[in-house]
């Protein structure tokens, strides 16, 4: 059982679960991701999978989004997307 801690909760206290997170990633000619800076910059060593999300077109920010399933030099399997608006990469957390 968890303890009352007699704190108010306010909207400032509650974070979005899986939000995008910012990472820098160098692409190869045809916009494909080489490799990616997490801690340090490591090799892409496969793209496993690809999928692109158009969506909610019709309001102010609409979505448009290249995804990529990636496994880097060290093994681990990360899925990181490309906003095809801003051109800026992010990595994309599932708990």
């Amino acid at each position: 059982m968890v303890a009352n801690t007699r704190t108010e909760t306010g909207a400032d206290a509650i974070q979005p679960v899986n939000a995008p997170q910012p990472v820098e990633v160098k692409e190869d000619a045809d916009g494909r991701p080489l490799k990616l800076r997490l801690t340090h910059w490591q090799k892409v060593a496969s793209i496993e999978d690809t999928w692109r999300i158009d969506d909610e077109w019709w309001r102010e920010k609409p979505v448009s989004r290249l995804y990529c399933e990636v496994i880097v030099a060290s093994g681990r399997r990360l899925t990181i997307f490309k906003d095809l608006l801003n051109s800026l990469w992010y990595r994309q957390n599932y708990i």
